[in-house]
């Protein structure tokens, strides 16, 4: 999630890390110019300029005359000369592209650390290796004192380096080696050091460190300023600000709906940021006393999954920050829900519960994973978990009432079965004993799963056996379904072709080679057969010929990377995208019957009725009010009565 950059004048970049494709990361760049009350998209998607594996944003800094350098986790360093407008690799010389920290020196210098390969110094276009007698070249974070910079390592604490000099360890009193960032005060008399063990200070240019005891102490410290008398850090589960002598510590989290805070910047005129893991960028305009989260126009979030619900409500599951809900009316979004969850699966049942499965493996390796269910409409959750712990919990599907199917990876067995709407559940024997990425079943009850690296299974309803259909590669696959006429469609993760299709029930699976692909992320079937598929680095591809041709329709989506697809109640495709959360069509790809208030497919008495009660205030359900709308000028009221009526009496 986003992290504040360096301020130049009145502008502000935020950086932003999320997740791309599966084990695969990318990053943005957004800038505002008037303290972060409105924010711009200002990088194209730098993993499309690099096809690198993981190119999140880890640092930024702007030097005096105003270029600003990104520095990414697996590309490098990027660079724009014209305020974001237009980027270009730089890393001619650069001995290691996992960039971990930019700064700007006071005589205008600009060094990056790498993770393995130790600092280096920017001249010209080319960077040369600053690391003579740096004996830990897993550098982590940089800061500069009166005629001296300071480097933060991963094991080996901090070593200093006088101008023109040798590096040499500067740990008097340090016990904690893995560094997160580095502050100096603008004073340059005051030092702090973050690390995986605490908060340490200096006040004699590094040559002793002390350590400041808090409720921090001992737990991961990612960033800390100093406020004039005060010390603000931002910590694992918080943020802190300390009294004038750095002994006593307050939670500073009033308004700060967060967990990690991971940087803080001071932005001039008492103003504060403060960049969370989660939630987005937070201002503070007295002294970090209480926050506003500033994030119109910043995004970083990851939809892995999303249902549009038969009601009108929006939920989407994201890449580690749970379930997020809203409506296709643009009510504001509510979450996180289930926060820290990974998202893996989600679905609503004919009987209107929402189901959802996460993925998630503990330290010390500990399964995680749940299937959950909603009666709510999605704002609360029940862990359905009687049955096996596994780490995913990947698909369901719904036989019959209260009949619920589940996939599973991870754990005992790859599905299982509960005709108790979740409540208990049974294994699904004989089980094929292969994890299950995705999960489809066909009219006529069979079951299809995708695994990783196991292939295609299908489970026969008629025999109760499992069949491997194939793609056993190292490919995963993440989407399987199957249109009115019974082809089965496959969609890989990478090391095989984007989409397979099969005309035989799953068997003879064979690529689509007309489509543009490796990835098929998301596929989504419509009631006419037509397809669309969201990729990794080619954005939402449509098919009107079963698989033969294809055309991209991803205008209007600032990212190549689409995760999951949706068709809501109002005939509208919906798309989940890496680091831009939901997008909604322009237009509707089924069309809709004007008046049909109640979705029934015709207009009766039984819709004028519904119509009149979304008028008086009556009816809430957003999908009701937004076929009430019948004029789209976004809100239904008496000017929509005319329509209605047309309606009404020319069916």
């Amino acid at each position: 999630m986003p992290s504040p950059g360096m301020r130049i004048q009145a502008t502000l970049y935020a950086a932003t890390g999320y997740q791309h494709g599966y084990n695969k990361n990318a990053g943005s760049v957004f800038k505002s110019t008037d303290n972060g009350d409105h924010w711009t998209y200002v990088s194209a998607d730098f993993f499309t300029f690099s096809n690198s594996i993981n190119t999140r944003v880890r640092s930024l800094a702007v030097n005096a005359s105003g270029d600003v350098f990104a520095g990414l986790e697996g590309a490098g360093v990027w660079r724009s000369t014209n305020g974001g407008a237009n980027w270009s690799a730089l890393n001619t010389g650069l001995g290691n592209l996992r960039v971990r920290a930019i700064a700007i020196s006071p005589a205008d210098e600009v060094y990056a650390a790498t993770e393995t390969a130790g600092v280096y110094l920017l001249s010209g276009t080319t960077w040369a290796a600053a690391n003579p007698n740096l004996t830990n070249l897993a550098t982590r974070c940089l800061a500069f004192g009166p005629g001296y910079i300071l480097v933060g390592t991963a094991g080996g604490g901090i070593f200093k380096r006088q101008s023109g000099g040798n590096w040499s360890a500067a740990n008097n009193g340090l016990t904690g080696l893995f560094l997160n960032a580095i502050h100096a005060s603008a004073s340059g008399t005051r030092l702090l050091a973050c690390t995986d063990s605490g908060l340490f200070e200096s006040n004699d240019d590094a040559a002793s460190w002390h350590p400041l005891v808090g409720p921090f102490t001992g737990s991961p410290v990612w960033s800390a300023i100093d406020t004039g008398n005060n010390i603000l850090i931002g910590a694992g589960t918080s943020i802190y600000l300390s009294d004038a002598s750095g002994t006593q510590w307050t939670p500073a989290i009033n308004g700060y709906n967060a967990n990690a805070c991971r940087t803080l910047l001071q932005g001039g005129a008492g103003r504060l940021f403060a960049g969370s893991f989660d939630n987005g960028l937070f201002r503070s305009t007295d002294n970090a006393q209480s926050w506003s989260p500033i994030n119109e126009g910043l995004y970083g979030r990851t939809t892995l999954r999303l249902v549009v619900s038969s009601k009108g409500f929006i939920v989407a599951g994201t890449n580690l920050q749970g379930i997020f809900r809203s409506d296709i009316n643009g009510a504001p979004w509510t979450g996180p829900i289930l926060p820290t969850r990974n998202i893996f699966a989600l679905a609503e049942s004919p009987w209107s519960d929402l189901f959802a499965g996460n993925y998630t493996i503990l330290p010390g390796g500990i399964s995680d994973g749940h299937a959950w269910r909603s009666s709510d409409d999605g704002l609360n959750w029940t862990p359905l978990d009687n049955g096996p712990v596994v780490a995913m919990v990947s698909g369901f599907v719904f036989p019959a009432s209260q009949q619920v199917i589940c996939s599973t990876a991870w754990g005992m067995s790859s599905v299982r079965t509960s005709t108790s709407n979740g409540d208990l559940w049974s294994l699904l024997a004989p089980g094929p004993g292969n994890e299950a990425y995705c999960l489809a079943r066909n009219p006529q009850g069979d079951l299809f799963i995708g695994s990783e690296g196991h292939g295609v299974l299908r489970y026969s309803a008629s025999s109760q056996t499992w069949t491997n259909l194939g793609l056993a590669t190292l490919s995963q696959q993440f989407s399987i379904v199957i249109n009115s006429q019974g082809h089965v469609f496959v969609g890989n993760d990478g090391n095989v072709k984007g989409v397979y299709k099969s005309k035989a029930n799953g068997d003879s699976l064979s690529p689509l080679n007309s489509f543009p692909s490796n990835f098929g992320y998301a596929i989504l079937c419509l009631p006419n057969d037509d397809l669309y598929v969201g990729t990794l680095e080619k954005g939402i591809q449509y098919s009107n010929d079963g698989g033969s041709s294809w055309t991209t329709v991803n205008s209007g989506i600032p990212v190549s990377s689409c995760q999951a697809l949706a068709l809501g109640p109002d005939g509208h495709l919906y798309a989940g995208v890496a680091g831009f959360g939901v997008y909604r069509s322009v237009q509707p790809v089924v069309p809709q019957v004007p008046g049909d208030i109640d979705g029934d497919g015709d207009v009766d008495v039984v819709d004028v009725d519904v119509f009149v009660n979304v008028l008086l205030g009556n009816e809430t359900l957003p999908i009701r009010i937004y076929r009430s709308d019948l004029n789209a000028d976004g809100i239904p009221n008496s000017a929509d009565i005319e329509s209605m009526t047309s309606a009404f009496l020319n069916p």
